[in-house]
């Protein structure tokens, strides 16, 4: 080996291990392990069976531990070195550095475990922690699949998910955190689940997705990377995100970058208002809420009925007052949240409430053009601070919009300024029932608002 090397190969250990002792210590202020993880500290290998896989291409991200705890004090949490500069550790680090700096290389792949699509390493340390302090993007590595036993266990189900994913896209770059969300993927993708996928498939999605994960990164959104890929291909084709530049792909996270914060680009909304409905009154109502990730009252539901609904759904519900519940202040709907008069924030959805009707009687909940002027006055700073609001619910319309010319079915002359100032992506409301005046049209358009009648109820796609 040439002196230059060697030179080279000291000068890498010492910065390697300066990143290593960085890590550590960042890792200790936050009260987190700072060694490697090590694989028989929570796995016991004789109730798996293991499966050759030979030598794979794996990404270095994914290789996180070592195989036994006598390994793992040698290193920090980022696979950096720990050992003084003038140990036998170390020595062995450099030697390996130089053949890595030599025209051969590294030519012996490490041997690892994959546990849950995760890598840990049995033999060959030394080999991971050089070739990722030099920045190696993926490692080929001699692996043996480590499988448990099928369970109900959220990871394992995920992990068998992945596994059938894997065996026709042979593809580590991606693993979800969602059930159901490679299927997804093949489908916004327009493969079947079958579909045995080609070397240029592969490097296109994993070309794209590196991009997305280093403007994701660099953006510090935290959620798993490949559920915020399929979060955005929820809105956009593939070829359309594909084709971007790295301009147009930062704005477009930075659009959704609320909803790519939990992973998730649409949401489904069961809106209720004004009548119940047979089938969310009856058992059969945990089905039919299934696939629904949240629940709006525009008002006008009994409590009874609200509480029925969130206690067998287990799903959140947020409510408004409608006209008529008066009885809401002698018992209010337990487990839900009330949001009249508030704009709270769900999983990055700003959700602003305003109760009641047009006044036409003495009942608390009903308002005249001034009063309900004044609310809305009293919610701006909150409407500020949270940067706008994307749904709006009101149990009374917008003046032009579904209301009806008797006066108590009348909308707010003032929330026609309130949907020009905020433009939300929907209007939920309730009060007028469908079949008040015929056939009257559900869903009314302003710009880039839906304005949406929820009487009875109504699914929404978020």
């Amino acid at each position: 080996m040439s002196i230059d090397r060697r030179h080279e190969a000291q000068e890498q250990y010492a910065y390697a291990r300066k990143k290593a002792l960085k890590d550590s210590r960042h890792r200790r202020l936050k009260k987190q392990k700072a060694y490697l993880p090590s694989l028989d500290e929570y796995v016991d290998e004789l109730k798996c069976s293991v499966k050759e896989l030979g030598n794979i291409e794996v990404p270095a991200d994914l290789i996180v531990g070592t195989r036994t705890s006598m390994r793992q004090l040698s290193f920090a949490h980022n696979f950096m070195p720990l050992m003084e500069e003038r140990s036998e550790f170390a020595a062995k680090w450099i030697r390996v550095c130089e053949y890595h700096l030599s025209d051969t290389g590294i030519s012996e792949p490490p041997e690892a475990y994959e546990y849950l699509g995760k890598f840990y390493i049995g033999e060959g340390n030394k080999r991971v922690s050089v070739l990722k302090s030099y920045g190696a993007a993926f490692i080929t590595l001699n692996v043996k699949r480590l499988l448990p036993e099928q369970s109900e266990r959220n990871d394992i189900k995920l992990y068998y998910e992945f596994l059938e994913f894997y065996e026709h896209s042979k593809l580590y770059s991606l693993q979800f955190s969602r059930s159901g969300y490679y299927k997804r993927l093949n489908k916004y993708l327009g493969f079947e689940d079958d579909h045995e996928w080609t070397r240029k498939e592969r490097i296109r999605l994993v070309g794209f997705y590196e991009r997305l994960s280093a403007e994701l990164t660099r953006k510090k959104i935290s959620a798993n990377h490949a559920d915020c890929l399929v979060a955005l291909l929820e809105m956009y084709t593939y070829d359309f995100l594909t084709q971007m530049t790295d301009k147009q792909l930062d704005k477009v996270i930075s659009e959704h970058k609320s909803r790519l914060f939990y992973g998730k680009g649409f949401y489904q909304i069961e809106c209720l208002s004004d009548s119940e409905d047979s089938v969310l009154f009856s058992p059969y109502v945990t089905t039919a809420l299934k696939d629904v990730d949240f629940i709006i009252s525009a008002g006008d539901l009994s409590a009874e009925y609200l509480e029925y609904i969130v206690t067998l759904s287990n799903k959140p519900l947020f409510y408004i007052h409608g006209n008529h519940d008066d009885n809401y202040d002698i018992k209010a709907p337990e487990g839900c949240t009330c949001i009249d008069d508030d704009l709270i924030v769900y999983q990055g959805i700003r959700i602003l409430g305003l109760g009641g009707s047009f006044r036409y009687s003495n009942s608390k909940y009903q308002y005249t053009e001034l009063q309900m002027q004044r609310r809305i006055s009293k919610l701006k700073w909150k409407i500020r601070k949270a940067g706008g609001v994307d749904i709006i619910v009101t149990h009374a319309p917008i003046r032009g919009y579904g209301d009806l010319p008797d006066y108590a079915h009348q909308g707010f002359e003032c929330f026609q300024k309130l949907l020009e100032d905020l433009k939300p992506r929907f209007w939920f409301y309730g009060h007028v029932h469908i079949n008040y005046a015929g056939n009257l049209p559900r869903v009314h358009a302003y710009k880039n608002t839906m304005i949406v009648n929820v009487t009875g109820r109504y699914l929404a796609r978020y």
